[in-house]
């Protein structure tokens, strides 16, 4: 995120950043970016990227537009172009986030209640107090690690090492990825199984128990632990699906999946598994 007219002109936050989207079955890579605008030129909220076959690195479509109003398809190969998505008739998705008496001591909304309360509220003064503890405290946990020569660590993800990671193929220009490995690699679990592995990893649903989640690492200078892989324990732990769960992941009378279908139409394929957007997607 970049904070523009700062020292002159009006106030603007914008958003900046890479993404991609693989379908290794359908042989497919989407690779998207999120522009900022220049000092000279450009615009606010423009996306460009291409959407490619990831095995021989063809470019099938180009995307361009404005990501808060109209995104457009184009076809490379007869230069045809169409609109596929318009953001100011889609309609939002809220986040969602467990109640914060369900978070943990240092989830961000627990961490940052007493501050974000206190600018609510226009209190700069506790505003500032209470920010000012929260990184006092963080100071004096890395001096005290420093002291005893060890080495934070993140509890839930991992660094990505792209000269080991070959089997996580496009994620070398990722920092850090999730820390843990599904149990089943191929299709033979069933979708009710796969979402009980996602919520065991760590409890992201309202009224869902934090139970057997990974362990902090520990923060000496040794090298990082493998990957924690969710047990059969935990996976039975998980809750059932919740009625406003956030991982939809369907049950276990889930109409099996239909037949790859060649790569070629992308197009078509984009209508046939999609719906027309209703409303807004994004509240500007």
């Amino acid at each position: 995120m970049y904070a523009r007219g700062i020292l002159f002109g009006k106030m603007k936050y914008e958003l900046g950043d890479h993404s991609f989207v693989r379908c290794p079955e359908l042989d497919l890579t989407a690779d998207l970016d999120f522009k900022t605008k220049g000092w000279v030129s450009g615009t606010y909220n423009a996306v460009g990227g291409v959407i490619k076959r990831e095995s021989t690195g063809q470019v099938l479509y180009e995307i361009s537009g404005m990501w808060h109003e109209e995104m457009f398809l184009k076809n490379v190969a007869t230069g045809h172009r169409e609109m596929f998505f318009d953001a100011t008739h889609a309609k939002p998705s809220n986040p969602q986030a467990r109640p914060i008496p369900e978070q943990e001591e240092r989830e961000s909304q627990r961490l940052w209640e007493l501050t974000a309360k206190a600018v609510r509220e226009r209190n700069h003064e506790l505003a500032t107090e209470e920010k000012t503890k929260i990184e006092d405290r963080q100071r004096e946990e890395a001096a005290a690690r420093a002291q005893e020569g060890k080495e934070w660590r993140p509890r839930l993800f991992r660094a990505v090492e792209p000269s080991v990671e070959e089997s996580e193929q496009g994620e070398d220009s990722l920092e850090w990825i999730i820390n843990a490995h599904m149990c089943y690699s191929d299709n033979s679990a069933s979708p009710e199984d796969k979402k009980k592995q996602i919520l065991s990893i760590y409890p992201i649903l309202p009224g869902q128990n934090a139970g057997q989640v990974p362990a902090i690492p520990p923060s000496d200078a040794a090298p990082a632990p493998e990957a924690v892989k969710p047990t059969p324990e935990a996976v039975k732990a998980a809750p059932e699906a919740l009625s406003n769960n956030l991982v939809d992941i369907g049950g276990n009378d889930a109409p099996a999946p239909p037949p790859v279908k060649p790569a070629d139409d992308v197009e078509t394929m984009l209508k046939e598994t999609g719906k027309p957007a209703e409303g807004s997607l994004i509240d500007l």
